[in-house]
């Protein structure tokens, strides 16, 4: 039996990036522990290549595909009471998602039992469930087109029937980093095991999806509502109440909850999650393998700035090319690196490189796909990012151990890295400028700013590389999840 299992949804091993870092570090920290990786994603054709080398304690490895359904025979062992009780549950659970009620997930999944009293056959493709279908669709869309909601339905249900009948291995703790379809799976080995689950947010996955839908194209729009400052139709808003209820799921099956800093606990608390169950764990960084000398002095005719990260919507990368063309007006021995993947999104790579074109900057914004940020990190004279979208970025904070101000978005905890969170963390100072999302002057002026005044840089360098040491050891963060596997490791040997 593992001791940990974790859920990945779209992350480690394949994709690199802040959250894959993490889960890497903390394989790799506890190598007493035997661990396992379910990985969700999106099918069969999902590019696959390791980001990582898998430490030698990864001893297994489970590919769960969540749009990919395929039907395998199966024949649930039922009585006809409970194969009404179990008819009964997924309709109201596709009315709860269409009405925003979220305790229907929960009653589905005590009505389908384990296994389930339902084959993926009969949720997705019989009469019974083409009669759910139809009186939803006349109960509350028949305003819209039957085919739009029909493949709205679909792609919204067949997941879950997917996940219902999913391999989950056997271990003495489970533990998600997100919510949603992932959330989801591990939920699911709570109530099939009774064993713990613990839950690591980074981001609040359930805003993340919200951003992603309202500005999804794919989702057709029959006439737009407010709805808390945004505007969606009734599809997108179908697609919101099913990420919402996954949340609310995940937070009721979780025994911790942890999260890296006080403002995501603040958003975990209106989202449901029990206040009483959270606790804050910032992320931390090796020292060790990023302390080195910064030499930004070696090339005095350019002025280095940096962005590490995957060029993704999500990290507003448009924004940031928008800011370099007015930073290379003031500042014209200003060049801008774009450091790491370019090819998870490759339609949107396309439209950075256009606009770098467009805006004459091809010999002043350089991609360099994939590299050590190691080596890059000491020749910066600032790292930027313009996302819309964090949670506590190891990359400011890798950045700041080699002595690096940084210009952020207000996003996530960027704004407590960059200015300090309690009163004994803010005396050291600021370590770089917080600007405004989509902003692109905001962050061009902090970004001039640093370029001429030297003696403010060098203010903000230190600050930096003091907060780090200070807040945001990895070895704290290491010491931290042990201790709290060891606990929950118990509870599960109790329960074996």
């Amino acid at each position: 039996m593992l001791d940990i299992v974790l859920f990945c949804e779209g992350t480690y091993p394949f994709i690199a990036g802040g959250v894959s870092s993490w889960i890497h570090a903390l394989i790799s920290a506890m190598p007493e522990l035997k661990f396992g990786i379910v990985f969700l994603s999106p099918g069969r054709s999902f590019k696959k290549e390791l980001k990582y080398d898998l430490p030698p304690n990864l001893v297994e490895f489970v590919e769960v595909y969540i749009y990919d359904v395929r039907l395998v025979p199966q024949n649930p062992q039922r009585s006809p009471e409970q194969e009404e009780a179990a008819w009964a549950a997924l309709e109201n659970f596709s009315a709860g998602i269409i009405d925003g009620r979220w305790g229907e997930i929960h009653d589905l999944f005590r009505g389908l039992g384990y296994p389930p009293r339902l084959s993926l056959e009969e949720m997705a493709f019989s009469d019974r469930a083409w009669d759910i279908l139809l009186r939803q669709y006349h109960r509350c869309a028949p305003h819209l087109s039957f085919v739009d909601f029909f493949w709205t339905w679909r792609f919204i249900h067949f997941p879950l029937f997917q996940l219902l009948n999913a391999p989950i291995p056997e271990a003495r703790v489970y533990h998600t980093v997100t919510t949603g379809w992932s959330g989801l799976l591990a939920s699911l080995a709570k109530i099939r095991s009774g064993r713990p689950l613990l839950l690591t947010e980074h981001g609040i996955y359930t805003n993340e999806r919200r951003i992603e839908i309202v500005k999804a194209d794919w989702i057709y729009v029959e006439a737009l509502q407010a709805d808390g400052g945004q505007a969606f139709g009734f599809l997108k808003s179908l697609w919101i109440h099913l990420f919402q209820a996954l949340g609310h799921l995940c937070y009721d099956m979780s025994d911790e909850i942890y999260t890296l800093y006080g403002g995501n606990k603040v958003k975990q608390i209106a989202a449901g999650a029990d206040p009483d169950k959270i606790q804050i764990i910032p992320n931390g960084v090796r020292i060790d393998l990023f302390d080195r000398p910064h030499l930004s002095g070696e090339n005095p005719q350019e002025f280095t700035i940096g962005f590490v990260g995957r060029v993704v919507p999500i990290k507003d990368v448009l924004t940031l090319i928008r800011a370099c063309k007015i930073v290379v007006e003031a500042v014209p021995h200003a060049r801008t690196y774009m450091i790491g993947p370019t090819d998870e999104d490759e339609e949107y790579f396309k439209q950075c490189q256009d606009m770098v074109e467009t805006l004459g900057l091809t010999d002043k914004v350089i991609f360099t796909g994939p590299q050590d940020v190691k080596q890059w990190y000491p020749k910066l004279n600032a790292l930027v990012l313009t996302s819309i979208s964090e949670g506590q970025p190891l990359v400011i904070l890798e950045s700041f151990v080699c002595g690096v101000p940084c210009v952020s978005t207000d996003v996530g905890a960027c704004s407590e890295i960059l200015l300090g969170g309690e009163e004994a963390d803010r005396l050291l100072g600021a370590a770089g400028f917080v600007t405004q999302v989509g902003s692109p002057y905001e962050t061009a002026a902090a970004l001039i700013q640093l370029a001429r005044d030297p003696a403010l840089a060098d203010r903000q360098r230190e600050a930096g590389r003091q907060r780090v040491r200070r807040y945001y050891d990895h070895k704290d963060m290491i010491e931290r999840y042990s201790q709290l596997y060891k606990k929950w490791m118990q509870h599960g040997r109790n329960r074996i």
